[in-house]
């Protein structure tokens, strides 16, 4: 299988705390094949979404320019025609049959390694 899922939100974790573990399970994933993480970091409790879920776009943008990653996609941008969506499709097969991924879903994000 070349997708994991990273249940981040079990962990409450700060922000800075949260980037520095998908930083290291990207690491992880990198040597294990991985092509694809699901992050689970949930949307926050206050309706309008937590800080992490606020950071994870602006992260990756870095993350991006640095290829640490290769793509970043928020369950919202998840519809199922974008473009982007069927790139991320192409390069991570596993993806097409995930249930988490039918719905516009902000307590998630792919991160594509």
């Amino acid at each position: 299988m070349d997708t994991r899922t990273f249940y981040l939100k079990e962990f409450m974790p700060t922000v800075e705390q949260a980037l520095k573990m998908i930083e290291i399970e990207i690491e992880t994933a990198k040597k294990e094949g991985i092509k694809a993480l699901k992050v689970v970091h949930g949307y926050g409790s206050n309706g309008i979404g937590g800080e992490i879920n606020k950071a994870l776009p602006n992260w990756a943008k870095l993350a991006k320019k640095k290829k640490l990653i290769k793509d970043f996609i928020k369950g919202t941008e998840w519809i199922i025609d974008s473009e982007k969506v069927l790139e991320a499709k192409k390069y991570c097969q596993n993806l097409i049959g995930d249930p988490e991924l039918f719905f516009y879903n902000p307590g998630i994000s792919i991160i594509l390694i």
